[in-house]
């Protein structure tokens, strides 16, 4: 048993070829791909930097911990780079020291030594001779770097390990990562061919496979968008010509990250089919409503054509956005991909998908993609993952929203002169989590058809004045509107008349301003009036009004189903409460959501019907739960 020990101590040493750098990002010596600082002036782990986005971190677990770590620079000459240690707080706890460029501690001489890793107690006897460092706190470090090659000129790393052990020198892997790392393949036509791993906010795991992707130099990061973030997620989501917008968010790793900190999601379940509210009528918007106990994105399809499945380029329409977490809804114009109005007694086929921890992986200046990106979700389940695109602002684009799986068939660019991605971003995106069958079922258009296409109706407290403004998206046979006010929301009076544009399908603007209103409470509702006398009502808002000024909130809609946005003006130091008649405060069993400086959206999808008081800083607002 004694001739036992040192045998066990040298298997222990030698489970430390777990190398973290060079050996994830070529698989193979043939392959390609070396990390580089200072290309086209970008910032990554520049000592200059001042961007959290764009570091190149290391976490600490425990202060046991060590990191050892060590450098092939492509330029060999002492002093023409530098690299130095920050801790989480941004204090220099390695000074700044040049970069090995020969034989010795930290320079890492062949390929085959950052495969194996670095020589600890001199194992594995094939190892790198490496620098180290213990750090004396926990948290996330990283790692800077200088170079004298001139302003925009690159500074390559042909080999680089930085590998982080726990007490017992065995390596832990998943503790590298970047918000955006920097590489290059050396080369237009040369083919990367790494893994790496993307950890969403909401704790997915998924890996990329490059697949033989041909980028040059290119920048690696993800998000939870796209390449853009204006709100409209279809349009989001879709690839940008002759523009850089990558937008880094999430962190990647070059190994499965280390799921002892870096823990997984769990999956989540519907509370509540998805389903249409009330009746839809023709020229009306339609309200779809869904609870999921997790936020996540849905996509609803509208079979409007009469053939089966979703289709593009014709009336099928596809609705896409965000929703949250314990009930949210999702609104559709009532219009066909053509814009016309769905017509009575139209049979819509509705199909659905949800999804979390989607990630999007846009990429600036990728020429050529042959066979496509691999992505594998990782946790919380493992499963191959189907990936997406929109390229129609691309140039020969295509377009994928049904999802490609295949080793061949993703998201692979058309060969065209000066490469297809070409100083363009290219989106691919993929779920960490998708239910692509969450709900499908009919509902048939009502033949009402409404006078207006009412999109809005608001409130804001001037001075001594309130404005009122309303849009509608299209008006038929609509003669005029009354304004009418009420202090009670039961007996209404007409303060004003407005000409309506008689038939119109364009989006029209209107606003009245009320020049001497109630002090306190007041409700304000429009009434619209066809050329036939028939009229129509619209919801009524709520407004509170004070003469001295104290305070300008308004809310709306009134009565509301799932949600009402509080606007406060501008006060900004607010106590937002919800009461029941009889005084119980409900407020803790809410969800509100801040949307700007001083609007909140609250969710009372939770409450029962009935009449409850909104309290800001203990002034009343009635609003009715429906």
């Amino acid at each position: 048993m004694i001739r036992l020990i040192p045998i066990l101590f040298f298997i222990g040493l030698f489970n430390n070829l777990f190398a973290e750098g060079t050996k994830q990002l070529r698989p193979k010596e043939s392959d390609y791909g070396n990390v580089e600082i200072n290309d086209q002036y970008r910032p990554f782990a520049l000592e200059t930097n001042i961007d959290s986005l764009h570091r190149l971190y290391i976490h600490i677990k425990s202060t046991s911990e060590k990191i050892y770590f060590g450098f092939q620079p492509q330029n060999k000459t002492l002093g023409t780079g530098t690299f130095r240690i920050k801790d989480a707080s941004g204090t220099v706890v390695y000074a700044r020291t040049s970069v090995p460029v020969a034989t010795g501690a930290g320079y890492i001489e062949n390929y085959a030594e950052a495969v194996v890793g670095p020589k600890i107690g001199g194992l594995p006897v094939d190892g790198y001779n490496p620098l180290s460092f213990s750090p004396a706190t926990t948290g996330d470090f990283y790692i800077e770097f200088t170079t004298t090659l001139g302003t925009g000129t690159t500074y390559h790393f042909d080999l680089f390990d930085i590998t982080v052990v726990d007490v017992s020198n065995q390596p832990i892997n998943g503790r590298l990562w970047s918000y955006a790392w920097d590489f290059s393949t050396q080369g237009g036509f040369n083919q990367f061919n790494s893994t790496m791993y993307v950890y969403t906010a909401d704790k997915y795991t998924t890996s990329i496979f490059f697949n033989g992707m041909e980028p040059y130099g290119f920048v690696v990061s993800c998000n939870s968008k796209g390449t853009q973030n204006t709100g409209n997620e279809a349009i989001d989501r879709k690839s940008l010509k002759d523009t850089n917008a990558t937008h880094p968010e999430f962190k990647v790793f070059l190994s499965i990250p280390d799921p002892t900190v870096y823990t997984a999601a769990t999956i989540p379940t519907m509370i509540a089919d998805l389903s249409v509210i009330g009746s839809p009528i023709t020229g009306s918007p339609v309200k779809f409503y869904l609870n999921m106990n997790k936020a996540g994105t849905i996509e609803v399809f509208l079979d409007l054509d009469g053939v089966a499945g979703y289709q593009t380029g014709n009336k099928d329409v596809i609705l896409v956005d965000a929703i949250n977490a314990g009930g949210d809804t999702l609104i559709w114009d009532g219009k066909d991909a053509q814009g016309t109005f769905v017509i009575s007694n139209v049979t819509v086929g509705v199909s659905s998908k949800f999804a979390t921890g989607v990630t999007h992986f846009p990429i600036y200046d990728d020429e050529y993609s042959p066979k496509g990106i691999i992505v594998n979700r990782i946790s919380p389940n493992a499963s191959r993952a189907a990936v997406y695109w929109d390229d129609s602002n691309i140039p020969s684009g295509t377009i994928n929203l049904t999802g490609a799986s295949g080793d061949s068939t993703g998201h692979n660019y058309p060969v065209v002169t000066d490469g297809y991605g070409n100083l363009h971003t290219i989106n691919t995106w993929w779920n960490g989590y998708e239910n692509n069958d969450l709900k499908s079922f009919t509902f048939t258009m009502d033949g009402t058809f409404l006078p207006i296409c009412l999109m809005n109706f608001i409130s804001k407290i001037n001075e001594s004045s309130i404005q009122l403004s309303w849009q509608t998206a299209s008006e038929t046979n609509n003669d005029y509107f009354e304004i009418q006010r009420s202090t009670d929301a039961t007996t209404w009076v007409t303060i004003v008349k407005i000409d309506g544009a008689g038939n119109s399908t364009k989006i029209i603007n209107y606003n009245y301003t009320n020049i001497s209103p109630n002090n306190g409470i007041s409700y304000y509702r429009i009434k619209q009036i066809d050329f036939d006398g028939k009229s129509t009502i619209s919801q009524a808002i709520t407004v509170n009004f004070k003469k001295n000024n104290l305070s300008e909130v308004s809310t709306y809609p009134n009565p509301a189903i799932n949600s009402i946005t509080v606007d406060l003006g501008d006060n900004i130091n607010t106590i937002i409460e919800i009461l029941s008649l009889d005084g119980r405060n409900v407020t803790k069993q809410l969800s509100i959501l801040k949307l700007n400086g001083t609007s909140y959206s609250i969710d009372i999808s939770s409450l029962e019907k009935g009449t409850y008081i909104l309290s800001i800083n203990g002034d009343a607002n009635l609003f009715m739960k429906q």
